[in-house]
């Protein structure tokens, strides 16, 4: 039995804590948050997955990435 890809829209939208110095973002699928990023600055990348986990990453994009992986594995 073959398992089919199906195409999910992820959005990333910027919260109300956002500021010139601090960046703060939320992954959206539907209407379902699945993880936010918070950055201060040139400094790493602070992941939240939906399940409470926190991770550090390089950069807002391998940030990003996490939190798919980690909703493609447990959620989808």
């Amino acid at each position: 039995m073959v398992k089919r890809n199906k195409q999910t829209e992820v959005e990333i939208n910027e919260t109300k804590n956002n500021t010139d110095e601090f960046t703060e973002l939320e992954l959206v699928v539907g209407k379902k948050v699945i993880g936010t990023l918070q950055q201060e600055g040139d400094s790493l990348v602070s992941v939240e997955f939906k399940s409470g986990k926190k991770r550090t990453a390089q950069s807002i994009d391998e940030g990003v990435q996490m939190i798919i992986e980690e909703y493609n594995l447990h959620d989808a």
